[in-house]
């Protein structure tokens, strides 16, 4: 009998009995998921790239658990009247971040999840409110030679459609451009650069920040991010975190020209 037990306790120290955490189910939609191949030079939109790069994120927590933007187009295209509202929702949220609560849980119930994290993301500038995508300013910029100081603002939201309640938001902003001001593409292979760029801006720092805070509100424990006595010049809230992510020469698999580690500047997000 001692040695059956023996046996036993051996067994549970060399395999140990596997601890099911629970999963949560979020719902991704980028604000152009049905604008699939709608710009001149037929790349995806920015929100498109983040989402996708923060549902992999997702995915490969373990913890939270997305469907594909394949999967939710697919879902979408089946049903005439999702496809609508969700579309209907997406440009109120695009326009003007005017989030219909109520739209988003019927979304959300249709996918059979109780979290919705929105992203949207728009080449700005500082002196129009006009939102444009990414394509959209390098094709102008490319055809007319417009110089001027335009800059990627991205937003992402993180809803519990159960309650109601906006469970987190963060903003994200990037200078597009030379330091001169030059946003342009003459040829196929200067617009590849340039969406390689976005790629490599999304996986060091928006799609990694986004999915990082989104973690955080339903596992408090698995970060610990850095407290910064940065000014940031936001009145409210009191307390921002900065993310700390990796130097290029660590993300990138080959060399990409005329990219800087200070191109993307320093991602500061409140709670």
């Amino acid at each position: 009998m001692k040695i059956i037990l023996k046996l036993i306790f051996i067994s549970l120290l060399f395999f140990p009995l596997k601890a099911y955490a629970v999963t949560f189910n979020v719902l991704v939609l980028p604000a152009d998921i049905l604008n699939v191949c709608n710009n001149y030079y037929c790349h995806e939109e920015a929100s498109n790239i983040f989402a996708e790069d923060v549902i992999e994120n997702f995915n490969a927590s373990h913890g939270i658990t997305s469907p594909t933007l394949v999967t939710v187009r697919q879902k979408l295209n089946a049903d005439a009247s999702l496809k609508a509202l969700t579309s209907n929702t997406l440009r109120k949220y695009n326009r003007a971040n005017n989030i219909d609560m109520e739209s988003v849980k019927s979304i959300s119930d249709a996918f059979s999840a109780k979290s919705v994290l929105l992203i949207s993301s728009s080449a700005m500038t500082k002196k129009s409110n006009l939102r444009r995508s990414v394509w959209e300013v390098l094709n102008l910029s490319s055809d007319f030679g417009i110089v001027y100081p335009y800059e990627l603002e991205t937003n992402a939201v993180l809803i519990d459609t159960v309650n109601g309640l906006v469970m987190w938001s963060g903003n994200y902003s990037k200078k597009l451009g030379n330091n001169n001001n030059e946003f342009k593409a003459k040829s196929p292979s200067e617009a590849a650069l340039k969406l390689e760029q976005l790629d490599l801006y999304s996986k060091a720092i928006v799609a990694r920040s986004i999915a990082q805070n989104v973690t955080l509100r339903f596992f408090p424990k698995t970060s610990n991010p850095v407290v910064s006595p940065k000014n940031t010049g936001v009145a409210a809230p009191s307390k921002f975190f900065r993310m700390n992510p990796p130097t290029l020469d660590t993300l990138r698999s080959k060399d990409i020209k005329g990219t800087n580690e200070s191109d993307f500047g320093e991602i500061i997000y409140g709670l």
